[in-house]
């Protein structure tokens, strides 16, 4: 499926080098590459967006669990601790060295994507609506990198023209406002979807249904986190109305949406094949070998290949199961008490493979499905104070959930029924990367994260300092208010 390499580039900014695209999908290696002569044909045009997919996958793959969830206190250290710089994030006492703090990876997927958008219209396709999709399909990650960056670090560098060399100008860029990257983020979304056409449901593609998920996204959190208001939450809703009306469907079985890369519900996600990785996040979740005794081993406690860093504090698991017949629990996380009375537990939504003693991680990372339209729809009718309607959409995440028809019949206030919701989405979503923003949007983070627990004054709290290499190598970067 992985074959061989795109091109060689030197990015200069941030005195990174962006190196070559190993495993690219599908793809002939040319003898020799130049920038001038790779923009040939369109294959070098899908080689490109391919390459690009490759780099927004090696940034998000490594740290989105990192940006989404760490920071919730819903994390600890696992049995083996010795996480460098987790300590820092889960505390939220985040510093410069701290994991997380280096947006290289994006930005250079970013560059990539700059440049299949510019190189990509001036190459002669055999169809028009393929050469759009490459192009819309650039947009779209460049737009849901650039939503990352806004969210973690605020005001950062807005990058849209591409580097093809080391002495071209403007490779040491100022940090423009967040809301120049708000700005670029809405232009990107609306190229995507005016240019990828009705390809239907592909879940490691970029299809109008995922445009408009990550559209709906942006726009609940222009509503709610940047006072756009009623115009924002009328542009979400128009954009999930498209997935809701799209014939995608919630599966009947929450754990078959984990254990099946092709499950139904799925409407975006970030693909992986076996043999290819086998040092996951997800590993850090697992039991190591050496924890439990070997007639355990993947019956029934789930084991990996490095150590067991991570865990769920004890307070969130009890919350995740705070229901005793709710299906999602022991997906989420399962334990087990061996005869000796020793306790263990771990986050089982990750499991991949195991093969040959190795535990091989080729389960897809979910980044959008279908009940997180269900749930952005119920946010909509909340927001507009219609709480019969916004039951519909959560009754049908319970249904699945705890099976039971109308769980949630109640007549509610809203601050019960924003309770409901985010409970909901804490539990549908845990481990998934998206709880820390969820927390955010729907302000509850400095009520319901301990480590945040009257820090709201502080300066920047909620946002990222950025790594000192970035800073060291480029004299224009300067540190995130806050964190000097």
């Amino acid at each position: 499926m992985k074959k061989s390499i795109l091109y060689n580039l030197i990015f200069s900014f941030i005195g990174l080098s962006i190196i070559s695209c190993d495993n690219i999908l599908d793809i002939t290696p040319k003898s020799s590459i130049t920038v001038n002569s790779m923009w040939e044909n369109s294959g070098d045009a899908k080689a490109a967006l391919n390459g690009a997919f490759n780099r927004f996958r090696s940034a998000y793959a490594t740290n989105y669990i990192v940006w989404g969830d760490y920071r919730t206190s819903f994390y600890g250290n696992g049995l083996d601790n010795g996480a460098v710089n987790r300590g820092t994030v889960w505390n939220n006492q985040l510093i410069p060295s701290s994991m997380g703090t280096n947006w290289a990876g994006l930005y250079n997927a970013i560059n990539d994507c700059n440049l299949v958008i510019k190189h990509t219209p001036n190459i002669s396709f055999s169809s028009e609506a393929e050469k759009n999709h490459i192009i819309g399909s650039a947009y779209f990650l460049r737009a849901h990198m650039y939503y990352m960056i806004a969210r973690i670090w605020g005001d950062a560098p807005v990058l849209i023209t591409g580097f093809e060399s080391d002495n071209q100008e403007g490779l040491f860029p100022v940090r423009n406002s967040v809301n120049e990257i708000f700005d670029q983020i809405e232009k990107d979304l609306s190229e995507a979807i005016n240019l990828v056409g009705n390809n239907g449901k592909v879940p490691f593609e970029v299809t109008k249904e995922a445009i408009c998920m990550l559209q709906t996204d942006f726009y609940l959190w222009q509503a709610k986190q940047n006072g756009k208001g009623n115009t924002a939450i009328d542009k979400a809703d128009t954009s999930i109305s498209t997935v809701l009306q799209s014939g995608i469907k919630l599966s009947d079985n929450y754990e078959s949406v984990f254990r099946d890369d092709e499950n139904e519900e799925i409407i975006f996600s970030i693909a992986f094949v076996e043999t290819e990785n086998t040092t996951s996040f997800a590993n850090d979740f697992l039991l190591s070998l050496v924890n439990i005794s070997s007639e355990y081993y993947n019956n029934p406690v789930q084991v990996g290949s490095h150590a067991h860093w991570v865990s769920i504090t004890p307070e969130h698991k009890d919350f995740l199961w705070s229901v005793e017949n709710d299906s999602r629990a022991p997906v989420n996380i399962s334990d087990f008490t061996n005869p000796e009375g020793k306790y263990f537990s771990w986050i089982n939504k990750y499991l991949g493979t195991w093969k040959e003693g190795t535990r091989i991680f080729d389960s897809d990372i979910r980044v959008y499905r279908y009940a997180e339209a269900l749930l952005f729809k119920a946010e909509i009718e909340i927001a507009r104070n219609n709480f019969p309607e916004a039951l519909i959409y959560l009754n049908q995440i319970a249904k699945r959930a705890y099976g039971i028809d109308n769980y949630y019949s109640g007549i509610y206030t809203q601050n019960e029924i924003e309770t409901i919701l985010l409970d909901e989405r804490l539990k549908e979503h845990a481990t998934e990367g998206k709880a820390w923003f969820d927390l955010i949007r729907m302000g509850q983070v400095f009520n319901r994260v301990e480590t945040l627990k009257g820090r709201e004054n502080e300066l920047n709290i909620l946002l990222w300092p950025v790594d000192n290499a970035s800073i060291n190598t480029n004299p224009a970067i300067t540190q995130t208010p806050g964190y000097e």
